[in-house]
């Protein structure tokens, strides 16, 4: 049994993951914003799978690219409130 995913692009540049749903990226995105952190928190706040469930894999990447997307944004900014640039480091 071959499973096909269609990804659709609107018109505003988001891509549709859950077609049964009308989920797109931008939803996952805003849904981790809000604190998902899982599929199972994607499932019960956008209904993602819950009818054919073919959007699943792609939905688990799109969750996984943002978390770790967040995750580097994070360390960037610790990183950068310990070590400000001053502009000096490489006068000489």
């Amino acid at each position: 049994m071959v499973l096909t995913i269609i990804l659709i692009r609107v018109h505003n540049g988001g891509m549709i993951i859950c077609v049964c749903k009308a989920v797109s990226d931008r939803h996952i995105r805003s849904a981790v914003k809000g604190g998902a952190t899982s599929l199972r928190d994607l499932t019960r706040e956008l209904g993602v799978g819950t009818c054919c469930g073919k959007c699943l894999p792609e939905a688990k990447a799109t969750l996984s690219a943002t978390l770790d997307s967040r995750s580097e944004s994070t360390v960037l900014a610790a990183a950068h409130a310990y070590f400000p640039r001053t502009g000096t480091e490489f006068a000489g």
